[in-house]
């Protein structure tokens, strides 16, 4: 295995909260942030950095993410049966609202570049705010949320991102 998987930030930048607040992960919106195809390699790094910092987090996927990580299948598969770590909305239901949902009944954060404009009536005060709903990018294979102050190296395959999550999770 290489080196230390998770660097400090560069910038001194003060998380939203102390970690205590649950962090929901728009899986399928974060397994795009390199572009297409959508990568597992992204939402799984973003949660075991999360993890590994104290933080309480799950992934949540729309039913079309099966389809969409179809080179991950085995991967999205393994998570999917880990409900600690992950969850697929039926097939019908849109997971945007879900996952809106259950953030704002936990007072919790969304880590999403979606901007959730069809929900902005019913969750304006979660989407408003910051705090409660955090974006991301890939540079240079980093994966970066300045507002949680991660600087994760983004691994080259799934398998390695996999390997990432605490082994109790696996």
């Amino acid at each position: 295995m290489s080196a230390p998987v998770f660097a400090a930030p560069e910038a001194s930048v003060q998380p939203p909260d102390d970690g205590s607040r649950p962090l929901f992960i728009d899986g399928l919106n974060v397994a795009y942030w390199c572009g297409q195809p959508a990568s597992l390699r992204l939402p799984i790094t973003v949660l075991a950095g999360l993890l590994a910092t104290g933080h309480e987090a799950r992934l949540c996927f729309d039913a079309s993410a099966r389809h969409q990580l179809r080179n991950d299948a085995r991967h999205y598969r393994l998570l999917i049966e880990r409900d600690a770590l992950a969850f697929e909305v039926p097939s019908g239901i849109p997971a945007d609202r879900v996952l809106l949902r259950q953030a704002t009944a936990r007072n919790g954060i969304v880590v999403s570049r979606d901007r959730f404009r069809d929900h902005r009536r019913r969750h304006r005060r979660l989407i408003d705010d910051p705090a409660r709903l955090i974006a991301g990018h890939v540079h240079d294979d980093r994966l970066l949320l300045p507002a949680l102050a991660l600087d994760l190296v983004l691994p080259p395959t799934t398998a390695e991102a996999w390997a990432l999550l605490p082994a109790t999770d696996r």
